[in-house]
């Protein structure tokens, strides 16, 4: 084995070495170095690229009555009992909402933001049979303490939060708005002049954010937009580093996730706490305009915010725990060494940790300090605000040495007076150390109750607990269920008033006395013991045990089975051919037969496109015939002899490109307007069949013999090659749709055929010809020196319009 491995080394070498003679010195170190750029990507998170290709196939379907109660295997006995128990919800809500309700669908109609809240609440499976049984209100008329007031004089023990604003109790924000008005209330909606209470916030901003000057907005995401396009602009970089799911806000240039229909090209989101992404860092610092950090991240690392709306698992949520945390601040402290040493600025989005953590954010708490920092939600002192603080290099928006170079960031209603009135309130007593004492008296306070909680919870048998970060805490369900989402529905049945993504993340106020607490755990406690005694966390029989893996397999087979169905009904060949909408469950399937005829123009079209692209040559043409033969005859021998098809194949490969390298000038932007492999991308593709063998060879013990070890290689090159075709496949299907894709597919396993019905002529040519070689020889010249290639090819234009 170890002679075999050491011919496979020499083999890789040589095969490097020949990629470097053909393509030119220069373009190899390029291309390595373009590889090596994107080696520090395994650090990159996998999550928000995931669940962006996740929602782009999966598709939405509804559990019927039946399906709905038993999703997890459950007996019909135990179905029942979660029907009377739905049903025993539905009335109390019919009962207890009922003026509420009837409000809500006045306004539920017209307000898009509370239709898609109102659709998020569950898991997409259940949400029909949920929306038509359990109607919650989104009206409320007052606050008192930590209660809201709805129309039906119910009083719900707040623990939304009011989505972060609500740090200090509603009683107090309601105070400062009131003072803070009184206050700026002579001057009224002046905007451009500024009132002298901004004078007094700066002050007071800067001395808690440690930063040399502060730009005011009107909203958490605004003041994002603000940040990002000032790192941008002041350090003249575009990338911009995120990690993991961290939220900071809905602006698109920052939401690398699901829903977002951009090509994300300057964000790169990392992992949380990984030595991985801080040598990423290190790696790209020339290109990075500024690394964001969420400090609300190391309650939950890796993980985007936790939400009811995915909660299908117990083992979609995680909570950290101490060690986690202790962690997580000696990675933050690590990540703001690496900022400095590669003068990359850091940044805190503070919208909503700032004062909530402590007095000063999650800087006091962390001990970390950042190069600009954004805040929002409840520094306006009740009222709506976003604030980015900064140094003063950052915060430039102007190029002092090129007057037309500039930022223009700027809100029409920045620094409003009666935000500004309010906000000055809420800093004058959160600075002060009074303040101090509240954060640090409720602190404890709260600890004790998550004990107290968790201790009840044990003793009564329930299969949840409780974990917080300061005043932000989670719920987390200790055994595999598919219905813990049906929680949140238990507690607003027990007055507990919950935001839209249900028991995620809460929040407890300042304002919260003893009393409240114990509200508030008893109310816990109820709810969870209805919802056992319901049914709803049944773990099977000894014989047939309901469990992560059972669940999982379940969600799996539901979710493939109708995807393939639904888009199967709705006619995917319809997409791939663009029919036009059928309607009516027996609309016929029939493909018309102009469709398919311009499905076929379309491929042809590509291949002639590609044809003019880059296989002008003739000697090109010919090495072309040659390989594709041979790739005619590996569709049948793959079948039967993989080890002969992977190595004929390979070197066929080998030979379509030295066409393209040798004989062809360079048509880099061609190739990225037809869709094909980029440069980037055939790095990826000489890497992977250059380790795959190595890999391969590894896994190997030493007494295997060499034609096994040639078919193990083989294999691994299969693999590489389905990878790449496939995977190829579907990034085209999330940036251009089903259509393209399919496409690209059907004329790249056809090329072949194609390639020797039009190039059969040129091995004719290349035999008579007398002068080619000359014309091969100034072509690889120019190809070395990357002179543009002009053979009256389509203008980019033509093809972006096509």
């Amino acid at each position: 084995m170890t002679i075999i491995q050491s011919f496979a080394l020499l083999l890789v070498w040589a095969a490097l070495l020949a990629y470097a003679a053909y393509r030119g010195y220069k373009i190899f170190i390029t291309l390595l170095v373009r590889a090596l750029r994107w080696v520090p990507h395994r650090a990159t998170s996998p999550t928000p690229f995931g669940a962006r290709f996740a929602s782009g196939i999966l598709r939405s379907f509804s559990l019927d009555d039946d399906k709905f109660f038993c999703a997890d295997g459950a007996p019909e006995e135990i179905a029942k009992k979660r029907r009377a128990g739905m049903d025993n919800l539905a009335r109390s809500f019919d009962e207890q909402f009922a003026a509420s309700q009837k409000a809500s669908e006045t306004v539920l109609d017209g307000i898009s933001d509370l239709r898609f809240t109102d659709t998020n609440r569950v898991p997409f499976p259940f949400q029909k049979l949920v929306r038509e049984r359990l109607n919650v209100a989104t009206l409320a008329l007052s606050s008192e303490g930590p209660h809201i007031v709805d129309l039906d004089g119910n009083r719900s023990l707040d623990v939304s939060g009011s989505y972060g604003v609500n740090v200090c109790g509603y009683d107090n924000y309601k105070r400062w708005m009131e003072a803070g008005w009184r206050r700026t209330k002579d001057l009224g909606p002046v905007l451009g002049p500024l009132h002298p209470i901004v004078g007094e916030n700066l002050a007071m901003i800067k001395a808690v954010s440690k930063l040399d000057e502060v730009s005011f907005h009107m909203s958490g995401t605004e003041a994002i937009m603000c940040a990002v396009r000032l790192a941008a602009f002041n350090t003249r970089r575009k990338l911009v580093v995120t990690f993991a799911g961290a939220y900071h806000g809905w602006w698109d240039g920052v939401q690398p996730g699901p829903g977002n229909e951009r090509k994300i090209t300057d964000v790169l989101p990392l992992k949380d706490m990984s030595p991985a992404s801080l040598n990423a860092i290190r790696a790209r610092k020339d290109e990075i305009a500024c690394v964001i950090v969420n400090p609300l991240q190391g309650f939950n690392p890796n993980s985007p915010p936790p939400n009811d709306l995915v909660l299908m698992t117990a083992a979609i949520r995680k909570a950290a725990d101490s060690a986690t945390l202790d962690h997580y601040a000696v990675w933050l402290k690590e990540l703001r060494k690496v900022c400095t040493e590669c003068e990359v600025p850091l940044m805190f989005d503070e919208v909503y940790t700032g004062f909530r953590m402590a007095p000063g954010g999650a800087q006091q708490y962390y001990g970390v300090h950042a190069d600009m920092v954004v805040y929002g939600k409840t520094l306006g002192g009740g009222m709506p605000c976003g604030v980015v603080c900064g140094k003063r290099e950052l915060m430039r928006r102007f190029d002092p040495e090129r007057p037309l170079r500039v930022s223009y960031v700027i809100g029409t209603f920045a620094a409003h007076p009666l935000t500004m009135g309010a906000m000055n309130e809420f800093l004058r007593w959160v600075t002060t150390p009074e303040a101090e004492q509240v954060y640090e008296k409720i602190g404890k306070q709260f600890e004790h109750w998550i004990k107290d909680v968790n201790d009840e919870m044990k003793a009564e048998n329930l299969p949840l607990s409780v974990h917080n970060l300061t005043t932000v805490w989670t719920v987390i369900f200790n055994q595999p269920g598919r219905y813990h989402w049906m929680f949140q529905y238990y507690l607003r049945d027990e007055g507990i008033a919950l935001s839209w993504v249900g028991t995620g993340r809460l929040l407890v106020s300042l304002d919260f006395v003893e009393n409240d607490f114990e509200l508030l755990k008893k109310k816990l406690v109820n709810a969870a013991k209805r919802m056992r005694d319901d049914g709803w966390w049944y773990l099977g029989t000894p014989d047939k045990p309901i469990t992560a893996q059972s669940i999982s397999a379940a969600m799996g087979k539901e979710m493939a089975y109708n995807t393939v169905m639904k888009t199967v009904r709705e006619g995917l060949l319809a997409e791939v051919l663009c029919l036009p909408e059928q309607h009516g469950p027996r609309a016929p399937k029939a493909v018309p037969p102009e469709t398919l005829q311009e499905f076929y123009e379309e491929v042809m079209r590509r291949k002639e496109d590609d044809h003019a692209a880059s296989h002008s040559n003739t000697v090109n043409q010919f090495m072309h015939l040659i390989s594709s033969t041979i790739f005619i005859i590996n569709y049948y021998t793959i079948w039967s002899n993989c080890t002969a098809t992977m190595a004929t194949g390979l070197f066929s490969l080998f030979l379509r490109q030295s066409g393209h390298a040798i004989f062809e000038p360079p048509c880099h932007d061609e190739e990225e307007l037809l869709l094909g492999f980029n440069t980037r991308s055939k790095c990826f593709v000489v890497a992977g069949y250059t380790l795959a063998p190595l890999i391969s060879l590894l896994r190997l013990s030493n007494d295997v013999g060499f034609f096994l070890a040639l078919a193990s290689i083989a294999r691994s090159w299969l693999g590489v090659t389905l990878f790449f075709v496939l995977g190829h496949t579907g990034l085209l299907w999330m940036q251009y749709g089903f259509r393209i894709s399919m496409v690209w597919l059907i004329k790249l396993v056809t090329d072949p055929f194609t390639d020797v019905l039009v190039y059969y002529p040129s091995a004719v040519t290349v035999w008579t010809t007398k002068d080619w070689q000359t014309a091969t020889w100034d072509n690889f010249l120019s190809h070395l020196r990357g002179e543009p290639k002009d053979d009256g090819a389509k203008s980019a234009e033509e093809k972006k319009t096509q």
